[in-house]
């Protein structure tokens, strides 16, 4: 009897000892981002998948409006009371980067990811995480962006999606011309832009056309040397703004716009072609234009393959001070598996893998996934040279006039601009 209860009581004090042990191995990572309802589902379901390796660890998220994200995250890293993760679009964590200097290097995590994980990232990809020869993210979304066409709207005027740029001219021009939208008024546009602001006019438009066409620099290359007369950049750059003068295939009114008076043109069925994001297609395909649409790679200025680009490339970073670091470093590593991939796509919609099963994808998101579709990064040297985003805001200045009041020589006003922005530049570099 007195050796039962012994027993049973060494049993208990063992049980006891191995909860405590399992209390003190639990650990909790908390994710901090601005990705909404889907972004919140995306993570509670990579973190059920994970537990089952990974018993101890539990992953929970925090959604936040983009500019709280921003403030409370560089307070959090300077304060000490960092989420264990940051997960947002890469310029953004640069810019945390930027601010605190409090981000982990994850090279020795990058080292350790499985091959077949790791031949699905680009050098796009690396670079756009990369900030001063730190890997600052583990990239595992791509936003990309391609230009749309309503189908239906070419049945009516009996041509294919444009290939080449001579095909959007053409196809421009039809849109406009014979009432493809069939309300007997004249009252459509060939072309969606918008160019209300710097960002609008250059990384909406002109980059746009310039990466679609396979070229790595829009406005400066990776020694900071102006581009914009090289060229072919200099062809995007004039048949931009052609678009709105010579061509007149935009609305008057996209001097004024900005993205959202863009949408309300395409989603209220005035224009023909427009800018696809991976991310409209969720809300596209199901509501206007309600699928009535065929993403294609931006046409090309020659007879070689256009792109489609990305525009950013979302990743999870790592504080130095947060709370579980060993912990989430490990996460970080598992977001660039098959299964937490295929999680991503069926929330998101962004992936960098090209193995998943995309059977239940919408018809917009498909030509997004395709295995052999041509990709151009965004060069991301707004984070590389302090002074880029003031020379860009010149750039915009100078571009927007040229839109009001065009000059009668487009190549030579490009010439003049571009020494006129080196002038600008060397007196933004002067200033530090």
């Amino acid at each position: 009897m007195i050796q039962s209860r012994l027993l049973n009581f060494i049993s208990s004090v063992a049980a006891v000892t191995l909860l405590a042990t399992g209390a003190s191995n639990a650990q909790e990572i908390m994710i901090w981002h601005d990705k909404g309802e889907d972004g919140l589902r995306m993570i509670e379901q990579m973190a059920e998948l994970y537990k089952k390796d990974h018993p101890g660890v539990t992953v929970k998220s925090l959604s936040m409006p983009t500019e709280q994200w921003f403030s409370r995250s560089i307070a959090a890293l300077n304060t000490n009371t960092a989420p264990d993760i940051l997960f947002n679009d890469n310029t953004r964590i640069v810019s945390i980067q930027q601010s605190t200097g409090k981000l982990s290097d994850l090279k020795p995590e990058v080292d350790q990811l499985p091959a077949a994980d790791k031949s699905f990232l680009t050098e796009g990809d690396w670079t756009a995480s990369t900030f001063k020869n730190r890997v600052v993210q583990i990239p595992f979304q791509r936003t990309m962006t391609g230009l749309g066409v309503r189908k239906s709207w070419l049945e009516k005027v009996g041509d294919q999606p444009p290939k080449t740029w001579d095909d959007v001219l053409r196809i421009g021009k039809k849109f406009q011309d014979q009432d493809p939208d069939g309300n007997g008024k004249r009252d459509t546009f060939g072309i969606a832009m918008q160019a209300g602001d710097a960002p609008s006019i250059t990384g909406g438009g002109i980059s746009l056309l310039v990466y679609g066409n396979g070229l790595p620099h829009p406005l400066v290359n990776e020694k900071g040397d102006i581009v914009i007369d090289q060229p072919d950049v200099s062809k995007a750059v004039t048949e931009y703004i052609k678009l709105f003068t010579e061509y007149k295939l935009v609305s008057p009114e996209t001097v004024n716009h900005t993205f959202t008076d863009m949408y309300q043109l395409i989603e209220g069925g005035r224009v023909g072609m427009f800018r696809v994001g991976n991310w409209n297609v969720g809300k596209w395909d199901k509501q206007p234009p309600a699928g009535d649409y065929v993403v294609v790679a931006y046409p090309s200025f020659t007879n070689s393959p256009g792109a489609l680009v990305v525009g950013s490339v979302r990743g999870m970073a790592v504080p130095e001070n947060a709370k579980n670091k060993d912990a989430a470093k490990q996460f970080v590593k598992f977001i660039v598996s098959k299964q937490a991939q295929q999680i991503s796509l069926n929330n998101m919609g962004g992936v960098v893998r090209s193995d998943l099963d995309t059977a239940a994808v919408t018809p917009g998101l498909k030509p997004f996934l395709a295995a052999d579709v041509k990709l151009q990064t965004d060069d991301f040297l707004s984070s590389a040279f302090p002074w880029y985003l003031k020379l860009q805001e010149s750039y915009y200045k100078h571009l927007i006039e040229a839109i009001n009041n065009p000059p009668k020589d487009l190549n030579a006003w490009v010439k003049t601009t571009a020494d006129k922005l080196r002038e600008e530049q060397a007196s933004l570099k002067s200033k530090g």
